[in-house]
């Protein structure tokens, strides 16, 4: 099942690529690549995972025969987002070249040798959690353990509080413009909001979020005291101008996908999915082409297809369930049942509706409803109704309760991989040490939207 399913989502990525920049009609072979998807990609999920993902499936499947659809309804919704899993089994091809160059060194030379405190070492820690994120999506976590795990450990005073903050905080920040995060590509399917119109202000809001959370941490916590000389460096064997180098390697890596997608979009070449889908092809080509000669690449390339793949594998049938649930919800109709009261709840908020927007969201997410679920659902819901802020404002609100999802709720993916990988409880994670800064991040992000939407919106 394993292999079928690797195989299985490398092909609809393929055909998803061809629809993007072609008129081709794929839709009945995308439908047959994700349903094989579906269908084997089931086995591998993990437990809970799985149980939502099939509480999905008969609740949508219900409705599609209740409401009696055709079949092209139904080919419509297991289409939904494949486009997500596509951009998923792309970005996890950033990890070749990333092994390949043993970027680790890097990061740790410039960890022992930049920064002497706590703080610094945090700050570090944070940013570059940020930009790894921005490519390489869920294999961050393990990277970034991996990276700079020992040597923090040896360095801060509280090791499982300081990688909980800075990943987590770092992580969950890059939703707000990375051109391949999943939450933002569902904000955007959602709401019609383009990447481009996204990328500045939530660069700004991201900015934003990395700083407030270096200033609570710093007052709060972490040590201003001076790190003793060879703590941070023991076993490092990286000299400052390859590091150097590696930076750069990185900083060129993120300018590039950004800018060969916006240049993408200025032309009008494919769609939005294509343009991202392509520009982190183009990048990772280029990039593992500076490596193809090196003994390791070959092991390094397998591991993608052993492990790599399976990251995509274990989300995939969630994201044709829920495309399936929210295109039954939408050929259904119930959602007009509920507009006129949603309509009437909106205009008595006014502008404090975009307040209880990504509200309900986290309290979705502490109960255990995932983000990418409620942002589906919210989208679809808020563009039904007029509310009376700019639709960018709105997106901008949907990725902040997607973002403060991801650091508050015990349930969250990125938590419970956290919780692992450092070795501590989850409620520690999500409630004890991102509660406070997820409150401040979220009046900043909802004023942030607000003024934004309203002198750029």
């Amino acid at each position: 099942m394993e292999v079928i399913c690797k195989f299985a989502m490398l092909f609809l990525a393929v055909v998803n690529l061809v629809r993007e920049f072609t008129s081709i009609d794929v839709s009945a072979v995308a439908g047959g690549a994700a349903a094989i998807v579906l269908l084997s990609g089931i086995f591998l999920m993990a437990k809970g995972f799985r149980k939502v993902t099939l509480v999905f499936l008969i609740l949508s499947g219900a409705i599609l025969v209740f409401f009696r659809q055709p079949l092209a309804a139904w080919v419509s919704g297991v289409n939904y987002l494949t486009n997500v899993i596509s951009i998923l089994v792309v970005m996890q091809l950033f990890s070749i070249p990333i092994e390949a160059g043993k970027y680790s060194e890097a990061a740790r030379y410039w960890l022992s040798k930049s920064f002497r405190s706590e703080s610094g070492l945090f700050l570090f820690a944070t940013v570059t959690t940020h930009v790894f994120a921005s490519f390489l999506l869920f294999g961050t976590i393990p990277v970034m353990v991996s990276l700079l795990g020992e040597t923090i450990k040896r360095s801060v005073s509280d090791y499982e509080r300081f990688m909980a903050a800075a990943i987590a905080r770092g992580y969950a920040l890059v939703v707000f413009w990375a051109p391949g995060a999943i939450n933002l590509l569902l904000v955007v399917q959602a709401t019609g909001v383009s990447w481009p119109q996204l990328c500045i202000p939530g660069l700004v809001l991201s900015s934003i979020g990395i700083v407030t959370s270096w200033i609570m941490e710093t007052r709060r916590v972490l040590s201003a005291r001076p790190i003793p000389a060879g703590v941070c460096g023991a076993g490092i064997a990286e000299n400052q101008r390859t590091a150097r180098n590696k930076v750069i390697h990185v900083v060129l890596v993120v300018l590039c996908l950004m800018g060969i997608t916006l240049l993408l979009d200025k032309l009008k070449i494919g769609g939005g999915t294509g343009r991202i889908m392509l520009a982190g092809i183009l990048v990772v080509a280029g990039w593992t082409a500076t490596y193809i000669r090196r003994p390791g690449i070959k092991p390094v390339a397998l591991n993608y297809w052993h492990s790599g793949l399976l990251k995509a594998g274990d989300l995939a049938p969630l994201f044709i369930s829920m495309g399936l649930l929210s295109t039954a919800i939408e050929r259904s109709g119930l959602l007009l049942f509920i507009q006129p009261e949603l309509q009437a709840l909106a205009n008595s908020l006014g502008v404090f509706s975009i307040v209880v927007l990504p509200l309900f969201m986290v309290g979705c997410a502490i109960v255990g409803i995932h983000p990418f679920i409620s942002i589906v659902l919210c989208g679809h819901v808020l563009t039904q109704i007029h509310l009376s802020v700019s639709p960018v404002t709105l997106a901008l609100c949907l990725g902040l309760g997607g973002s403060v999802s991801y650091m508050a709720s015990p349930f969250a993916g990125i938590v419970l991989t956290l919780s692992k990988f450092i070795n501590c409880r989850t409620v520690d994670i999500a409630l004890r040490w991102n509660l406070a800064y997820s409150l401040v991040l979220f009046t900043e992000g909802v004023v942030f939207a607000y003024v934004w939407g309203y002198f750029f919106g």
